[in-house]
């Protein structure tokens, strides 16, 4: 066992010969014959060494004493108890009868008082000497004097530095009225707030009842926002009932935290020219980076955003959510169901909105699904493209941005040559057309996207599961959903036509410190509490990824955080190649297909 705290052992010494001293002077007085003092002297190095041999073993000095509970005060009754047991056995052992059995009693008496009265004073040295302020902390009214508030009380009472100072309950029940939780009273019913509130002003109102129906909710959430005051709950409060959950899962996980650098910070002020006044067209616009276009282009003062998507259900959801914050002010936003395969579809939808700007982000992205379904994987990330491609020089539209992806460079999977394609595409159309300005944005994963892995690890650790990682030493480069959108966004701006633009991603990320860190953040251990399996790469599963292809020369642009990739592109090589593999995919041969990826060496099969 390591020593941790050795600041404890120096004290332990001290309060050791002082409790011995004093065990002495309580048995014989201040006047202690020359016998005793030399009987003293002999315990005294005894005392030292088989005390704090007890102590190192009971796990005194790896402990963190301002955290000790019950558990821990009876581990150093334990722990003193056997140590002073101990130097009764060694005397009897080395035949000294004629030490007095009173010393011992009296040292250990000592011993327990001095040793647990200064880890006591650890145990309450945060509580008591360094507590906050109230101008630093948050006055917060519990809704719910149950289990679930007295627990979040209690949690919010030990730890004064998360800024939370509770200062009275609220709760329907009339028979809970006036009496004491950890000190705070119930005031009264939840209907009674804003008289409380004149006598009990407070930041913020915290609803801690999991038996609230949902009309209580908002009667609540109501009632505090026509005072001003925000309206909090706490999710899965059940769980924490229960048992089943942490109270470090009180709060949700943020992605950035996990990212491991500081996030982009967004400003798009400038680009508001390019998007002014304008019909932005999104695809894909259900998915992860096609809602969150949908909310950062709004911004912008667009004339209207048209966000589409095959998935129905999706498009409902994102509807919900952008009819629930946008104001009457706000830029038209409408979401229509259309399949990037169907021409006819996309020509109705352009020719009814005219769009000037479109966001392609609509794709099949899920690599080991794709292994086993590449005609479907060519037919809506390559041909999708294509069809969106002529719809956008047909009617004359300003700007085209393809979402790729890192997967595209040197690609292992048909998920990543689709991207790939869906690049040269973009550049072929991009030399052909003098209205349309094509470009490709590539960037690697986003931290809690759709089928990524920050929510799969969720899951697996609420579940109780073992985290799956597929290999010990994959790596992946991560950013945020709102910073790659933010950059997507910018790049698509600054476009001239024909660019591939890279976002800079920073240092890769191992999936397996992602884990372990996703793990400590629900405040246990990696390992220990949640185990971590090792499955095996994936089909098409490359171990790291790159953003850049060795024949491809990194150009900087005029913001830091993207570059621009160039290569030798042949538009006669590529037009060739291209033809070539829609002949191939619209003949629906797959073996046919993966022999001719397979000998142009462009995937690994």
């Amino acid at each position: 066992m390591k020593l941790k705290q050795p600041f404890y052992l120096l004290v332990d010494i001290v309060l050791i010969i002082v409790s011995l001293l004093a065990a002495f002077s309580l048995r014989f007085g201040t006047d202690v014959a020359l016998y005793y003092f030399r009987m003293f002297l002999f315990l005294l190095p005894l005392s030292i060494v088989a005390k704090l041999a007890i102590f190192y073993l009971f796990g005194f000095y790896s402990q963190l004493w301002r955290y000790a509970s019950l558990k821990e005060g009876l581990r150093l009754f334990w722990g003193i108890s056997v140590a002073s047991l101990l130097i009764l056995g060694i005397l009897y052992f080395i035949q000294r009868p004629d030490t007095p059995r009173g010393i011992i009693v009296i040292d250990w008496l000592l011993t327990l008082g001095l040793i647990g009265g200064s880890r006591f004073l650890a145990r309450a040295r945060k509580d008591i000497v360094f507590k906050p302020s109230a101008k630093e902390q948050k006055r917060v009214i519990i809704f719910g004097a149950g289990e679930a508030g007295s627990m979040l009380v209690k949690y919010m009472q030990r730890h004064p530095d998360k800024g939370y100072a509770p200062i009275a309950f609220l709760d329907d029940d009339p028979a809970k009225t006036g009496m004491m939780i950890h000190g705070i009273k119930v005031v009264g019913g939840s209907r009674l707030l804003p008289t409380i509130m004149s006598d009990h002003p407070a930041d913020e109102v915290v609803l801690a009842i999991p038996s609230a129906d949902r009309k209580d909710r908002k009667r609540v959430a109501l009632a505090c926002k026509e005072l001003g005051i925000p309206c909090k709950t706490i999710p899965d409060i059940s769980e924490l009932v229960d048992g089943e959950a942490s109270l470090l899962q009180i709060r949700d996980i943020d992605p950035k935290e996990l990212l491991g650098r500081k996030e982009v910070e967004i400003d798009l002020r400038d680009t508001i020219k390019r998007y002014e006044g304008k019909v932005i067209l999104i695809t894909g616009a259900a998915g992860s980076i096609g809602s969150e276009l949908c909310r950062q282009v709004i911004s912008l003062k667009p004339s209207k955003v048209i966000a589409t998507d095959v998935s129905e259900n999706g498009l409902y959801h994102l509807d919900e959510e952008m009819s629930g914050w946008l104001d009457e002010e706000a830029p038209l936003f409408e979401t229509h169901i259309m399949d990037v395969r169907d021409p006819s579809a996309i020509d109705r939808l352009f020719f009814e909105f005219k769009p000037a700007i479109i966001f392609h982000a609509a794709a099949y992205k899920h690599v080991p699904i794709m292994e086993k379904h590449p005609l479907e994987a060519m037919e809506n990330n390559f041909f999708g493209t294509q069809n969106l491609i002529e719809a956008a020089k047909k009617h004359g539209c300003e700007r085209f941005a393809f979402i790729s992806t890192d997967k595209a460079v040197k690609p292992t999977s048909i998920m990543g040559f689709s991207k790939q394609l869906g690049e040269k595409t973009i550049k072929l159309a991009a030399s052909k057309s003098d209205v349309t300005k094509f470009m490709a944005v590539r960037f690697g994963n986003v931290l809690g996207s759709n089928g990524s892995v920050i929510p799969k690890f969720k899951r697996q650790i609420k579940s109780g599961e073992a985290v799956t990682v597929t290999h010990p030493d994959i790596t992946r480069y991560f950013m945020t959903i709102h910073e790659a959108v933010y950059l997507v966004i910018q790049a698509t701006a600054m476009g001239e036509g024909g660019e591939i633009f890279v976002l800079n991603m920073g240092e890769p990320v191992k999936i397996i410190d992602l884990a372990r860190s996703m793990i400590r953040l629900f405040g246990l251990e990696p390992e220990k509490e949640v185990p971590i399996k090792i499955t095996g790469l994936r089909p098409g599963e490359k171990l790291y990824e790159e953003l850049f292809a060795e024949e491809e020369t990194v150009n900087t642009t005029r913001h830091p955080k993207i570059f621009q990739v160039l290569d030798d592109f042949n538009e006669a090589q590529a037009q060739k190649f291209l033809d070539k593999l829609e002949v191939l995919v619209k003949s629906q041969d797959k073996h046919e297909l993966m022999r001719f990826l397979n000998e142009n060496r462009l995937i690994k099969v």
